[in-house]
C-alpha cells in the first residue's frame, strides 16, 4: 500500500500514509513472539500436548477443575498469542503441575515443555 500511495503522490501531493491501528498492533505483538523465543516454544509445545489428546486434557481438567484448557493460538489469528501469552501468565504454576505429570516418553512435546517448565 504505501508503494501505491507513493506512486499517486505526484497526482495528489498532500496525501499521507497512515497504517491502520489494528496492523500496527498485529506488528508489535510480532515483534514481541520473535523477541521471547522461549514463551514462543512453550506455548507451541503446550498447544500440541493437550491437542487432541483426550487422556491429558481430562488430567488438565481433573487437576485444574474451574480453569479452561489452554488457549490454542493461531499465528494468522491476530490477536491470539498474545491472550495465549496472559493465559499463561496467570495460569504458569497450574499448567507447569500438569505437565510434570506427563510422561516425557509419550510425545516429544511434553519432554520440550518439561525442559521450558523447570
Amino acid at each position: 500500500m504505501k508503494k501505491a500511495g507513493d506512486t499517486i503522490k505526484v497526482l495528489y501531493p498532500k496525501i499521507i500514509h497512515v497504517t491502520c491501528l489494528a496492523h500496527g498492533l498485529h506488528r508489535v505483538a510480532e515483534e514481541v513472539r520473535v523477541n521471547y523465543p522461549k514463551v514462543d516454544k512453550l506455548v507451541s509445545s503446550v498447544k500440541q500436548i493437550f491437542l487432541k489428546a483426550p487422556s491429558r486434557t481430562i488430567l488438565f481438567k481433573t487437576v485444574n477443575p474451574g480453569i479452561p484448557l489452554p488457549p490454542e493460538p493461531i499465528l494468522t489469528r491476530w490477536g491470539t498469542w498474545i491472550e495465549a501469552t496472559s493465559y499463561y501468565s496467570k495460569y504458569f504454576s497450574k499448567i507447569r503441575d500438569v505437565v510434570r505429570q506427563l510422561d516425557p516418553i509419550d510425545a516429544v512435546s511434553i519432554k520440550k515443555t518439561q525442559i521450558l517448565v523447570n
